[in-house]
């Protein structure tokens, strides 16, 4: 029988999700627990005194005799599901308290130094004459293939994909019967996104509303699967099998900021640079008979490594809520990250019409940098991977 604690705590969760979904919006990712939980929260007519709720499961927490640290991340959990829902409730409270509350960490300006170390790596990568935007751009046009048919592309990604698992194998023993399975959608707001299913399997799915870059493909394949966010749900679900909470998934918490971190890191984990150029020119561009020899592509993934769309959406955010303009924003986005309007204006939009996506922004560029400290401090760095595969832990809980 699931503890009467937890099984408010899960309630609590679908009552805020159900009022986020009636403007467009949503707070849990993924749940695959009881079904009857959020079937009674469908059948609610009414939904109130959500602050009052997420106040109360907070000041009884302690009564519930859990372990130390799994008391403290759901402490964690429920102090952003209250924030939440003064958000939801229009309350005057500033970006920098929302995000400390929803996300556990103190929001940052990262200085243009980082991003101006990563088009010097631009530049590396894109030797010759003119513009840097135009080199990039006319780069990118290479790597926007055509597929004939949906199924090509299908069979692209799925290339990519078992490479990322091949290699995740070595390093993590996974579930025997885990697997992952991929769609072609339209009418999104994201470029490609992982929706765990539970049993140890996830729905991948990649927006065709988007160009599908090839140059990508194995940031996106290990970000997103292996070992990023699938095998992070899927040893967490094998290694956490009494701890019912870890079967819901909200889309800003602290939980959420260690997810986006390991999902960061998950490409240098199987990865050097080099060693995915290699892969790429042989699997992939010769394939598709893509010109690479005037590029050098080790330095060229270096730099959107650090200059990606999601590396710097904190900054856009900050900048959005401080006032800036449409076009001030839109022209320090494109002098960072090089990308395309139409990848640019999908930011925007993303960032302008969901409620959370300003909190949402700030989880990528932090948490890959509370992990990557994690992982540089003196041990074995793929010891400390695997921890955090497995256990529950919070950003504070790791600075």
């Amino acid at each position: 029988m699931l503890h009467s604690w937890l099984k408010e705590y899960i309630l609590l969760a679908f009552r805020i999700d159900k009022l986020c979904r009636k403007s467009g919006d949503y707070f849990i990712d993924s749940y695959f627990g009881p079904e009857d939980l959020s079937e009674i929260v469908k059948e609610e007519k009414n939904i109130s005194v959500l602050i009052e709720s997420a106040i109360k499961l907070k000041q009884i927490l302690p009564e519930q005799n859990f372990e130390k640290q799994r008391c403290e991340f759901l402490k964690k959990q429920v102090q952003a599901m209250e924030m939440a829902t003064r958000i939801l409730n229009h309350e005057n409270i500033s970006l920098k308290q929302q995000v400390k509350s929803c996300l556990d960490i103190d929001i940052k300006w990262v200085p243009e130094g980082h991003f101006e170390h990563g088009i010097e790596l631009f530049k590396e990568g894109l030797p010759g004459k003119g513009d840097l935007l135009n080199r990039f751009n006319n780069w990118n046009k290479r790597n926007e293939y055509s597929f004939t048919n949906t199924e090509q592309k299908k069979d692209i990604i799925s290339l990519g994909i078992g490479e990322v698992r091949k290699r995740t194998k070595k390093i993590i023993e996974l579930p025997q019967d885990e697997e992952t399975s991929l769609e072609i959608v339209s009418g999104k707001k994201f470029g490609a996104a992982n929706w765990y299913q539970g049993n140890y399997r996830s729905l991948v799915q990649f927006n065709a509303d988007l160009p599908l870059n090839l140059f990508y493909l194995l940031n996106l394949a290990s970000h997103e699967l292996y070992p990023g966010h699938h095998t992070e749900f899927c040893m967490k679900e094998m290694n956490l099998l009494n701890n019912p909470e870890q079967q819901i998934y909200f889309i800003i918490s602290p939980q959420l900021v260690i997810s986006e971190g390991i999902a960061e890191i998950a490409f240098d984990m199987i990865f050097t640079p080099e060693e995915a150029a290699k892969w790429m020119i042989e699997n992939i561009y010769k394939k598709l008979n893509i010109k690479t020899d005037d590029v050098n592509l080790a330095y060229l993934i270096r730099a959107i490594r650090m200059n990606s769309l999601d590396q710097i959406a904190g900054n856009v955010a900050i900048m959005l809520n401080d006032g800036c303009s449409q076009e001030q924003v839109k022209k320090y986005i494109k002098k960072f990250t090089l990308q395309s309007e139409v990848m640019i204006n999908h930011v925007m939009n993303n960032l302008k019409k969901s409620i959370f996506k300003k909190i949402y922004a700030f989880s990528y560029f932090h948490g890959k940098n509370i992990i990557q400290n994690l992982l540089d401090k003196s041990g074995n760095k793929m010891v400390k991977f695997k921890r955090l595969l497995i256990e529950q832990v919070y950003p504070s809980s790791l600075v």
